[in-house]
């Protein structure tokens, strides 16, 4: 008896998960002088966890990933998408360059990041500071930012 609770107990452990907050599919709405256009698709699927051998030891404390295709240019390019790395105890907050460390702290902001751009998520409605000068309205709580191109807001469908 006591070694069919024990199994059942790590059975059921293993089924938990937490929730995936990113996977779906995204519309990338452009703005541009106040009017917001749709300018791609975009999908977002859980895969695999990184190999903790073969990432930067800086990495190993979030392992999870997501893959990111674009609709606009077929699927064609998959491109590998991580949460923000917040290990406070490492001494490793992505969100502290843009003044977002309590925001993260308090769940009321996750990123992620592609490389050459991140995506994240908060209440609709919230105006999101960037520095001290700039901000952004976001209406859906979900935005991103491409380098080399700026701010969109994204809409989950």
């Amino acid at each position: 008896m006591i070694m069919l609770t024990g199994v059942s107990c790590l059975l059921s452990a293993q089924k938990k998960k937490e929730k995936d907050i990113w996977s779906g599919t995204y519309l990338m709405n452009e703005i541009n002088k106040g009017v917001s256009t749709t300018t791609d698709t975009l999908v977002v699927t859980r895969i695999k966890d990184a190999d903790p051998k073969e990432i930067p030891a800086k990495e190993k404390s979030d392992l999870a990933r997501w893959s990111m295709t674009s609709k606009r240019d077929g699927g064609k390019d998959k491109i590998i998408i991580k949460r923000f790395l917040f290990d406070i105890e490492d001494d490793r907050d992505a969100y502290k360059e843009f003044g977002w460390t309590d925001l993260h702290k308090d769940g009321k902001m996750n990123c992620m990041d592609g490389g050459h751009f991140f995506i994240c998520q908060t209440q609709p409605d919230t105006t999101v500071m960037f520095g001290k000068d700039e901000s952004y309205v976001t209406k859906t709580g979900i935005f991103g930012i491409w380098l080399h191109y700026g701010v969109v807001e994204l809409q989950k469908k």
